[in-house]
């Protein structure tokens, strides 16, 4: 008998069951519907050809078949279903929108001067700029710095330096980037960070926006109904989903780090609640299972950057590995190679009870002069809702050397770090720390901390510091540091410092550029380092770039700062002046429409120029950016088939967006055939030279838009065309024009 179905209190449609032997079977298709499993060996039969299952043969199995409206009401246990995961799905790559070459600019101008009291003034003009050149291979930039410009500081250095020079191809698609040029080595724990002339290649997985490299915890529960799972993360709602009858397990948490307890309220379709409460561990230190994070270097190491443009040393190579073991552990391989020098080292991260996070790691090096060397460390972090704790050990011995250190440089001995903090409920958070640095060439320095800060009222803060030498040295240092938050994005702060036998007690007002306005100041007076102390400032933050002047004064010397930055951008043989680029753009055109606001979603960052192009900054690279056009900024007279564009832009360079817009008039025009008879509705009226079509309606009108003061029409039915022309009478505000009957000759219905 076909019955309609609800298994354990959900509707599941109507479904054939048979009953033999006071046994109730269903079809096989039900059970995968309805996500129950059948035990192994469960004897089936066979009616009119098709194949039932015994429903005893699932656990916590019961039924109330009512005849009188042709249901049942199945129940299950709640183990008897499949489990739902609730995970996370990366979403499928946006396609890459097609790169336009361009070229950018940016500068960074300042000039200063200083005029102690009683010496004589110094001048100083400086200039920061960055050229780049983007097209669908990369990106290729170089920065330099002019320095002294005017030659006003006598002995200083003047003249043009180059900094860096890069070429940057992305591999979105794998998640790899490759740089040529001048760029830096990836450290991992232990190595040192160290700048060089090469080539670098290796993962990168920002390239992939909303890509988590962490471990996600995964919380699980059990629903004897349908229901709403809320989540609960630190006793803060993060998010609700809906399961089904079941085991379910949720491992699409938001993003987070650290640990913490979870809560799961599970309330069905009757109104009853389960809490189920779970702790949670995860850090960004750890890769997910399987996921591979590696970066291989080779060149020549730079030196003196910022002092020579091109001095470059010794060659090496070096490589960083890292994969996730498990959830839980990961392991990191690092080694290095120069001709004088050569180290390899192993670094572990392990998730321990307790929420805590372990690190250790062991390298040894060869130098040549000095023979063989080893580093170790030890660290452990935990980070829960109210309380962290740090704590890492490192040491060397006497002729271990990393690449880039100079082999007569000592490496430090020991050296010893931990701090802890504790937040309480309405009292603030307070902190300890200590540090211990002991060198081969130098005596053990030591030092302890200690903070304090707390909220008071509902916005204003109050934090206290203090540090001070216990071995090694007795200086020390206490300070204290009120935030008022005001109105109009303003905030005031008074601060009070004290280290050395000197103080520095000042106060200050600042206001920064907002939605409602671009000017931003700022206002400082006190003490600093015991001496009398004023400072003014005035910021301008626009479309363009930023200005910036800043003036202070003291009882030894009064200065002056200008300063003076921005972009500019060559693309699609327009320029266009802007903000520092680094981020993508796109040149947007509504072509013949000049001041039409346009940018990114619903935040109108600019408008267009005479010819209707715009340059649209700071998109977000290889992800989706929907451009908007204003339209309530067109004329009545022009059409556009939509007001945004999605476009995916590769780092730092542009993409062309075009929004088609059709000019000129509507009107409502009768047409008749040769026999007088009107045009039937379905014909096709099209204005010569312009693809869009417009449809006959009834009585032989169409309406058709786009019109000129004069124009050539066609309309099309059943094969045969003929045409006519129109002429349109002077315009008049609110009037729909009408015209005709006009003749289409050619054509007899």
């Amino acid at each position: 008998m076909p019955l309609e179905v609800t298994v354990n209190g959900a509707k599941s449609g109507t479904w054939p069951l048979v009953e033999r032997l006071g046994i109730l079977y269903a079809p096989r298709d039900a059970f995968e519907e309805w996500r129950v499993q059948v035990r192994a060996g469960a004897a089936a039969i066979v009616f009119k050809g098709m194949e039932y299952l015994p429903l005893s043969a699932i656990p916590g199995f019961s039924a109330k078949v009512n005849f009188g409206n042709q249901s049942v009401d199945l129940t299950f246990s709640p183990q008897a279903f499949a489990a739902t995961r609730l995970t996370t799905e990366l979403s499928s790559k946006p396609v890459l929108s097609p790169v336009m070459p361009s070229l950018f600019v940016n500068y960074d101008l300042n000039y200063a001067t200083t005029a102690p009291r009683g010496g004589a003034v110094a001048k100083d003009l400086g200039l920061l700029t960055e050229i780049g050149a983007s097209n669908a291979w990369g990106v290729v930039t170089s920065s330099f710095a002019g320095r002294n410009l005017t030659h006003s500081t006598p002995g200083g250095i003047s003249g043009w330096l180059r900094l860096e020079t890069t070429f940057t191809r992305d591999l979105p698609d794998s998640n790899q980037t490759l740089r040529l040029g001048d760029t830096s080595t990836r450290p991992g724990m232990w190595a040192r960070n160290v700048y060089f002339g090469g080539v670098k290649w290796g993962s990168n997985f920002a390239l992939t926006p909303g890509f988590i490299s962490q471990p996600l915890p995964a919380l699980s529960g059990t629903s004897a109904a349908p229901s709403t799972v809320e989540l609960y993360v630190n006793d803060v709602l993060r998010q609700v989903s809906s399961v089904p009858t079941g085991p379910f397990a949720i491992d699409n948490l938001p993003g987070m780090t650290g640990g913490g307890e979870a809560r799961l309220v599970v309330r069905d379709i009757l109104g009853r609640e389960t809490v189920i409460t779970q702790p949670f561990f995860t850090s960004a230190q750890l890769l997910a299972q399987g996921l591979n994070d590696w970066s291989v270097e080779s060149g020549r190491l730079r030196l003196d950057l910022g002092k020579a443009s091109g001095h470059y040393g010794q060659g090496f190579a070096s490589g960083t590995w890292r994969r996730g073991l498990t959830d839980q552990f990961t392991v990191e391989g690092h080694a290095e190679s120069t001709r004088q020098n050569q180290v390899l080292g192993l670094s572990t991260i392990a998730g321990l009870p307790g929420q805590t996070l372990g690190k250790a790691a062991l390298a040894a090096s060869r130098e040549s002069s000095l023979g063989t060397g080893h580093l170790w460390l030890l660290g452990l972090e935990r980070q829960v809702l109210r309380s962290g704790i740090y704590l890492q050990a490192q040491g060397a011995s006497i002729n271990f050397r990393q690449l880039g250190q100079d082999p007569t440089a000592f490496p430090t001995k020991l050296q010893l770090a931990g701090n802890a903090t504790y937040t309480t409920e309405k009292m603030g958070t307070v902190g300890v720390g200590f540090a211990s640095i002991d060198r081969f060439d130098n005596p053990r320095v030591t030092t302890v901390s200690g903070s304090y800060s707390t909220r008071l009222g509902e916005r204003n803060s109050l934090s206290v510091t203090a540090s001070r030498a216990i071995v090694g040295g007795g200086g020390y240092s206490i300070g204290m540091t009120l935030v008022v938050p005001m109105e109009n994005n303003r905030t005031a702060t008074a601060a009070a410092t004290s280290r050395g036998g000197q103080r520095d007690i000042y106060a200050s007002v600042t206001q920064n550029p907002g939605f409602d306005g671009n000017l931003g100041w700022r206002t400082l007076a006190g003490q600093l380092q015991s001496q009398p102390h004023a400072e003014a400032g005035l910021y301008y933050t626009g479309t363009y770039g930023r200005l910036s002047g800043d003036l202070s004064a003291s009882s030894s010397q009064t200065a002056m700062r200008l300063g003076a930055n921005g972009g500019l951008v060559l693309a699609d043989g327009h320029v266009f002046a802007t903000r520092h680029v680094d981020d993508s753009f796109a040149i947007a055109e509504v072509k013949g429409y000049g001041n039409v606001g346009m940018g990114l979603g619903s935040n109108m960052l600019t408008r267009t120029n005479a010819e209707g192009v715009a340059l649209i900054p700071r998109l977000m690279p290889y992800a989706n950016n929907p451009i908007r056009i204003d339209a309530s900024e067109l004329p009545l007279s022009a059409e556009i088939d939509s007001i945004e564009q999605t476009v995916v832009p590769a780092w730092r360079s542009g993409v062309k967006v075009v929004f088609p817009v059709r000019t000129g008039r509507g009107a409502l025009i009768k047409i008749v055939f040769d026999d007088a008879a009107p045009a039937p509705a379905g014909a096709i009226v099209q204005i010569e030279g312009d693809p869009q079509e417009f449809y006959v309606a009834r009585r032989g009108e169409a309406f058709v838009t786009g019109l000129q003061a004069t124009n050539r029409l066609r309309l099309t039915w059943n094969s045969r065309q003929c045409q006519f022309s129109v002429v349109l009478p002077p315009e008049s505000p609110d009037e729909i024009v009408r015209l005709g009957p006009l003749s289409c000759q050619g054509i007899a219905r």
